[in-house]
């Protein structure tokens, strides 16, 4: 039994097994892998891990078991599985979080996958599991929508949402107003096909904790420069691999890795010193150079062009750039960005009032109603020396 203090919770307590799950090299990776990724370039404070935010989902699940097991809906043994596949379900994170990750979504490789297969491989944990009869199955039953306590991990309104958004908003000091996750807890529960159903009581955390959601959408997760930095990072990372790294993007070395527990190391400081390495090696292309000590001095890309709406319109991104091609701007140094960000999804929330549940669109008073279900984001980001002439080109 230990007790770790947080930040955000309090004490958090694990059992005997979830310490020796917390102590293993690959559960301590997360202690150098941030949580929002290069958040820390505008807000200085976004330093925390994964690591705590592992913590976080344990501390929430735990309270959200209690209150179904008081009510007589899970048992002990489901609480123990709850609690292991929120404390397991950022094993597999990449360096940088979701900085990288689209190279390798790219290839069908995903952090889920390959938290699976650590979990799978990875010698300390199977040790683990054996000790305590931890069955691996009922875990990923859990991860793979295959038990009815999956929503709690995986929905609209899990618990892993809940501690980020707190999380985030302390450490980045944007403000979410109140957003009650006690109250929350107390009244939400799942149905089918991960459908969060709240009881009416409960509404106005609910309503607090989207509004947070696009908040944190707007202001953090894709704040303009945070994201022109992700975006600058995954261009130079996939351009030095061939130099610092051959057949980091294939499946085969990743499994490597993972067998060999190597993976263990493989977090954001590994990232970091490829990027100081390729600074004296030779063989690097010194446009590839620039753009790393553009990357490391904070002079990163800058917007040109940005489209931000709740309703899909057309997009102007593909005509843009060809224009700055046309006009001098060099394709290495355009970076376009379209996506679609979804909020809330309204078809899978139920109120609930005297047993009796209504859907969503079926209960008028309440802001769900009205929050966007989507964010639509078009920018242009082109490399800092061509910011002035790609404005003119497009004004």
């Amino acid at each position: 039994m230990k007790k770790i203090f947080d930040e955000i919770h309090g004490y958090i307590t694990l059992n005997d097994v979830e310490t020796k799950l917390v102590d293993t090299s690959v559960f301590q990776r997360l202690r150098r892998i941030k949580q929002t990724s290069l958040a820390y370039i505008v807000y200085p404070g976004a330093m925390h891990s994964r690591f705590s935010h592992s913590l976080g989902n344990i501390f929430l699940a735990n309270k959200l078991a209690q209150r179904l097991y008081s009510e007589g809906v899970i048992t002990q043994e489901e609480i123990q599985y709850l609690r292991l596949s929120a404390l397991l379900k950022d094993l597999g994170q990449f360096p940088f979080s979701h900085s990288i990750e689209p190279i390798f979504l790219n290839k069908n490789i995903s952090n889920t996958y390959l938290r699976d297969l650590i979990l799978s491989k990875n010698q300390e944990i199977n040790e683990i599991f054996d000790e305590f009869s931890i069955s691996l199955k009922k875990i990923l039953d859990i991860y793979h929508g295959n038990s009815f306590i999956s929503a709690i991990i995986d929905s609209d309104v899990d618990v892993d949402r809940m501690d980020y958004l707190v999380r985030d908003s302390m450490h980045t000091g944007v403000q979410l107003g109140s957003l009650d996750l006690d109250r929350l807890i107390d009244t939400i529960n799942y149905g089918e096909n991960k459908t969060i159903i709240i009881l009416d009581k409960g509404l106005n955390s609910l309503e607090n904790f989207y509004i947070s959601r696009l908040h944190m959408y707007q202001s953090v997760y894709y704040h303009k420069t945070i994201l022109g930095y992700e975006i600058q990072l995954r261009d130079i990372f996939f351009h030095l691999a061939d130099y610092c790294c051959p057949g980091i993007f294939d499946e085969s070395f990743l499994k490597e890795i993972i067998s060999s527990n190597y993976f263990a190391y493989w977090d954001d400081e590994w990232i970091y010193s490829k990027l100081y390495e390729s600074l004296v090696d030779s063989s690097v292309p010194e446009n590839l150079k620039m753009k790393i000590k553009n990357f490391l001095d904070r002079n990163g890309p800058k917007v040109i062009y940005e489209e931000i709406s709740f309703q899909n319109q057309g997009s102007r991104i593909e005509e843009n750039v060809l224009k700055l091609n046309k006009y001098g701007i060099p394709e290495s140094a355009i970076y376009p960005f379209e996506e679609a960000i979804k909020i809330i999804d309204k078809n899978r929330i139920k109120v609930r009032i005297k047993n009796k549940e209504k859907d969503l669109r079926e209960y008028s008073s309440t802001l769900l109603n009205v929050i966007p279900s989507t964010i639509y984001i078009r920018r242009i980001y082109v490399e800092n020396m061509y910011a002035k002439k790609a404005r003119d080109i497009l004004s």
